[in-house]
């Protein structure tokens, strides 16, 4: 099932512009896609639903113009949290109260994870929030397809400008752009690299 949905997925760039996707199925989909793995569990991704048509038309015109970012269903903006370490006793405190760490493990958690962070410089942590942000969004677009909606990952876009159109914090570094709505013109197949073009084994 799940190689059906990662072989139907293409980049989608013609979309019904009549189609609605509503608040409740997106929050459903961000919801399930929260899933994806991230360093130390601290779930980096924010996303900005961008209903607003005046943004939409302020993000075409720093996103290369690309028709896609008015004409789908809804447009996401996909942020990288460089310092979701701030949240780091917010999470672990919610794994204690569902049950999923004892709660004597708790001040060790933090101490081992605060420890690790300070070391670390800020290059990584930003690279670590854009890994993290990245495996959400494939999700995000997997679980969509999955739903019967199409999408496409957009990265031909100003950061800076963007974070000015959306007012975010200057520590959400905007990452990606995903459409998502309904085809009306299918994608357009291409064709990948053999295995032995990207994978060594080391014995």
């Amino acid at each position: 099932m799940i190689e059906e949905i990662m072989n139907a997925r293409k980049s989608v760039r013609e979309f019904e512009q009549d189609y609605i996707i509503s608040d409740e199925i997106l929050e459903e989909l961000l919801e399930k896609s929260a899933s994806a793995p991230s360093g130390h569990n601290l779930q980096s991704w924010r996303v900005a639903v961008i209903r607003d048509p005046k943004k939409r038309e302020a993000i075409k015109k720093v996103g290369h113009g690309q028709p896609q970012i008015t004409s789908s269903s809804a447009l996401l903006v996909i942020f990288a949290d460089t310092n979701s370490k701030a949240n780091m006793e917010k999470i672990y405190s919610q794994d204690v109260a569902s049950g999923f760490l004892p709660k004597e493990m708790l001040a060790d958690k933090l101490t081992s994870s605060i420890e690790y962070y300070a070391s670390q410089s800020q290059e990584y942590l930003t690279q670590t929030a854009i890994i993290d942000s990245s495996l959400f969004a494939m999700q995000l677009m997997l679980l969509a397809k999955d739903r019967g909606y199409d999408s496409v990952p957009m990265r031909g876009f100003s950061q800076a400008e963007i974070g000015q159109i959306i007012n975010q914090p200057t520590n959400y570094l905007p990452i990606m752009l995903i459409s998502i709505g309904k085809a009306s013109q299918p994608a357009f197949d291409t064709s990948r690299l053999p295995v032995e073009a990207f994978t060594e084994f080391h014995y």
